[in-house]
């Protein structure tokens, strides 16, 4: 006796079905993925502002006044940066730079940036987490020291606020000067509007085209190109609206819609990219009495 058997599984259509479903929850899903690791990158980029807030402070009890811009100017000066390695658990770090080497040049107090010797280029291509916001990129990338050098180094995702116009000495928290540049460092005296209201450090903007150029984004512990550690906010130099606008000397992010700073205070705000010009430049000027209300 034959027994008819029927074969159990799924017929094409079926199988269509079932893809498309899968795919159309995928990109339900995707958008909302993207959202919460977005979000939590914002955190961790906003935190490093905070710790580099907390910092500057540290160097203010310790030293009278915050730190200044730079030592000068040329690739082997050092920044802001190199000021608050002590100050966010980069002791070590630091002392490679300060401590001399045999051989090695010195330039303001601190071991020459350009140096080949295997202590300053392991210092030079440390990869600080605290200097990179994750929205752009990851602990590792190097850029040149300057234009045209074979010398790679840390760049960073963050820039002093120098002022809102390119007068010298500038109005920002962070002096711009032609002369005596290692005792421009400001005491909080001299924060005029307070320092709830003025800008300390942003994000840099650094357009996708120019990730890694050492002319916007060098080694950040090298005076060699001013829009490397320090940027302007005001009516000429708005926010970027977003990674791939022109570089004008401004604060820009890769997050949505924003761009963190940390304040004089140590507080982080988000300004929102169409921020007015005549507020940033009122924020990024710590003497022209301009209020500011940004609630």
């Amino acid at each position: 006796m034959s027994h008819s058997r029927r074969q159990f599984g799924f017929t094409l259509i079926e199988l269509l079905v079932v893809i498309a479903i899968i795919a159309i929850l995928i990109g339900l899903l995707l958008p909302a993925v993207q959202k919460v690791r977005e979000a939590a990158a914002r955190i961790s980029c906003s935190n490093n502002l905070k710790q580099f807030g907390i910092a500057a402070h540290g160097y203010a009890d310790a030293n009278g006044k915050f730190p200044y811009l730079r030592s000068g100017g040329g690739q082997n000066r050092h920044t802001w940066a190199m000021l608050l390695l002590p100050y966010v658990e980069q002791t070590g770090l630091f002392n490679a730079y300060k401590n001399p080497i045999t051989g090695v040049s010195q330039t303001d107090g601190f071991n020459n940036q350009t140096s080949t010797d295997p202590a300053i280029d392991a210092a030079r291509n440390s990869a600080v987490k605290i200097f990179f916001c994750p929205s752009r990129r990851s602990p590792g990338m190097l850029s040149p020291i300057d234009v045209g050098s074979t010398i790679m180094g840390q760049p960073s995702d963050y820039a002093a606020c120098v002022g809102n116009d390119g007068t010298t000495p500038s109005t920002g928290m962070f002096q711009t000067v032609n002369s005596k540049h290692t005792e421009a460092g400001l005491r909080f005296a001299d924060m005029v509007d307070g320092t709830s209201n003025t800008l300390l450090l942003g994000e840099k903007h650094i357009p996708r085209t120019l990730l890694n150029d050492p002319v916007v984004d060098g080694v950040i512990f090298s005076a060699g190109q001013g829009q490397t550690y320090g940027r302007r906010a005001g009516t000429s130099n708005l926010l970027a609206i977003g990674p791939d606008a022109a570089s004008n000397t401004q604060f820009g992010s890769w997050h949505t819609g924003v761009c963190q700073f940390v304040f004089g205070d140590g507080s982080i705000r988000a300004l929102k990219v169409s921020t007015p010009g005549a507020t940033l430049a009122a924020l990024a000027n710590r003497l022209d009495g301009v209020p500011v209300d940004l609630d």
